[in-house]
């Protein structure tokens, strides 16, 4: 069977984290250089910190742009809390998972354990959708 070839849109990255943390997609072409003295530059970076950017260049961008950095807002901290929380969210997915597994192997099959099991399923459905409101968050 022929796979049909998928070309690529070469005004997209090809993966993800070409430009770190923020939300765009689309590779950038073109640039803007301004230089600085010493003092300036170190201004630039604490304004840039204070403000919660995770780069320089994503501070600038949202100043001089600032109808289009609405999207790419997430900062290291931000960025860095959703990671723990996916990876959290995973840890208990899979303790979920074990209990159930336990929950299977038992020889006695009662009302009580039918209502453990089915609790169980309500909470690893709820790990679920909140691990995929953060996953599309990216």
């Amino acid at each position: 069977m022929a796979h049909p070839i998928k070309e690529k849109d070469p005004t997209l990255k090809r993966r993800a984290g070409q430009a770190g943390v923020e939300a765009n997609r689309k590779i950038r072409s073109k640039r803007f250089e301004i230089s600085f003295t010493p003092e300036e530059w170190v201004a630039l970076q604490q304004r840039a910190s204070e403000a919660g950017a995770s780069s320089t260049a994503i501070y600038a961008r949202s100043v001089l742009l600032p109808s289009n950095h609405l999207a790419d807002q997430e900062t290291k901290a931000e960025h860095k809390l959703r990671v723990q929380l996916l990876a959290s969210l995973g840890k208990i997915g899979s303790n979920i998972n074990q209990i159930a597994r336990s929950l299977n192997r038992m020889k006695m099959w009662n009302d009580t354990t039918k209502g453990m099991f089915q609790e169980l399923a309500k909470i690893q459905e709820g790990v679920s959708t909140i691990s995929q409101l953060f996953k599309e968050k990216k």
